[in-house]
């Protein structure tokens, strides 16, 4: 057995002996090349166990191709086409106003798994377990649902080429025995990740491809790369400036001059990197135009959720618990909308509705399948855009990765935050409240949405378990 690229073969021999005397770029081919292997095998496996077509009209043969790419960590507060001051998305800006996007989750292991089956985490099972969240424990994370089935698998199954790849590993984790996985390291830019899908597509051939890319540029530790990384001012060389810093409310009333500089500077970076990252999506589209693809190809742009720069930590740090250190900054820890609202932009061939009204991010896999005329079994939570799209009804956000639970209900102009172990059930209307800054906390009035919450997430439960009982069946 030899593991090869193109005339070039390595002996297993050699691998087993010395991997270090072997250049770093063919190590890491190896390693990437027996991965693949490896999942290819689990998927053929899968695919035949799971009799994955009785859920698909398999004479269908559609012929779109589908690049969904997600931006970790982008809130749509920071897009400009949103109204923010600095022109961070002219690229994003030229495309229709994007929806504004509820994420199904505040962090990346059930968002991702969201996006890719349109099933809400409490439906597709890939959260974290246990009465207080701690996402730094990998033993407990759950894995996605064996008997539900991923947009990659579906397409593949279609006969589609399928190109997963990403920067941010727990990305993968939820995919890991569905996909075949290019994984990057974190220090991986978007134009170098955004140029690999390119060449990918190109050495294609004539076969139709769906593509999955994760970035992960604007997450800690954030490295923005000249000439960017100055393109709306320099950011001063502070300490952690990358990561996080006054992560306590004792730093920050310490010193609270420093704290002012430093929050400044935080976003100023963070904006000089979303604006790199647009720019290499605009390369990404001048390479499906040169190939003249920009026709026949459905792009998406989205973030599995948005980011905090201490918009709501007074509130975190009174009436929430969370076992790590600090509150008010980064994401998973909370539902309020700064790491709640994402954008979502499409383009191509693919039917969508403009309106005011928020979306889902579980509404990403039905308006993908409606578009490609893809007839399905599957019972998804999500909605294709290209039907009206209603502000009444009810869009979910759970599965926090820190603290206790916490879940956030859309309905209309109203949202509910609920926490029961926190001990809070507030109601903000956004109209009046757009900042999230005075909950109404009155129970004649949150007791009838948290009864809404609970009829949704029990009416999903009943539905699950006579889908099982019907599977178990003789």
């Amino acid at each position: 057995m030899r593991a090869s690229r193109g005339t070039r073969t390595v002996p297993d021999g050699l691998i087993a002996a010395g991997r270090n005397l072997l250049p770093h770029s063919v190590r890491c081919y190896v390693t990437r090349r027996t991965q693949r292997l490896r999942d290819q095998k689990r998927l053929r496996a899968r695919a035949d166990q799971m009799s994955l077509g009785a859920h698909l009209d398999m004479s269908m043969r559609p012929r779109v191709n589908v690049v969904i790419v997600t931006i970790d960590s982008l809130r749509i507060g920071h897009v400009s086409s949103m109204g923010y001051p600095r022109e961070t998305t002219p690229f994003l800006d030229s495309f229709e106003r994007p929806y504004a996007c509820v994420a199904a989750s505040t962090w990346t292991y059930p968002s991702v798994a969201s996006i890719l089956t349109g099933l809400y985490p409490h439906n597709h099972n890939a959260v974290v377990a246990g009465k207080v969240k701690d996402f730094g424990r990998p033993e407990t994370y759950l894995r996605l649902r064996e008997d539900v089935i991923t947009l990659p698998e579906m397409l593949s199954l279609l006969g589609y080429r399928v190109h997963f790849a990403t920067a941010i590993d727990l990305a993968y984790f939820p995919l890991a025995s569905r996909v075949c996985a290019s994984r990057y390291p974190e220090s991986a830019k978007a134009s170098e990740l955004l140029d690999d899908l390119a060449r990918w597509i190109a050495d294609g051939g004539s076969k139709p491809f769906f593509a999955y890319v994760h970035l992960g540029d604007l997450h800690v530790p954030l490295d923005v790369p000249a000439p960017f990384n100055s393109h709306f001012g320099t950011v001063k060389d502070i300490p952690n400036i990358r990561t996080w810093d006054f992560e306590t409310r004792d730093q920050r009333t310490a010193d609270p001059d420093n704290f002012t500089v430093y929050k400044e500077n935080r976003l100023l970076l963070y904006d000089n990197a979303i604006r790199y990252v647009d720019w290499a999506l605009e390369r990404l589209y001048d390479d499906l135009r040169r190939m003249d693809l920009t026709d026949s190809t459905i792009v998406v742009v989205t973030a599995d959720h948005g980011e905090e720069f201490w918009d709501h930590v007074h509130l975190q740090e009174r009436f929430f618990f969370r076992q790590k250190l600090g509150q008010g900054y980064g994401h998973g820890h909370s539902v309020f909308n700064e790491v709640v609202e994402v954008p979502l932009v499409l383009s191509g061939p693919v039917a969508h509705a403009a309106t005011s009204h928020r979306v889902s991010s579980v509404d990403i896999m039905p308006t993908i399948l409606d578009s490609l005329r893809v007839d399905h079994t599957l019972g998804l939570d999500g909605r294709s855009l290209s039907g009206t799209i209603v502000d009444e009804r009810p869009l979910l956000c759970e599965a926090c990765a820190s603290g206790y639970e916490k879940k956030a209900l859309f309905l209309g102009r109203y949202k509910l935050i609920y926490s029961r172990d926190d001990g809070v059930a507030w109601v903000f209307d956004l109209d009046k409240d757009p900042q999230e800054l005075n909950p109404i906390s009155d129970e004649s009035v949150t007791s009838v949405f948290v009864k809404k919450l609970n009829a949704m997430l029990g009416g999903d439960e009943r539905s699950r378990i006579r889908m099982i009982a019907a599977s178990r069946k003789p």
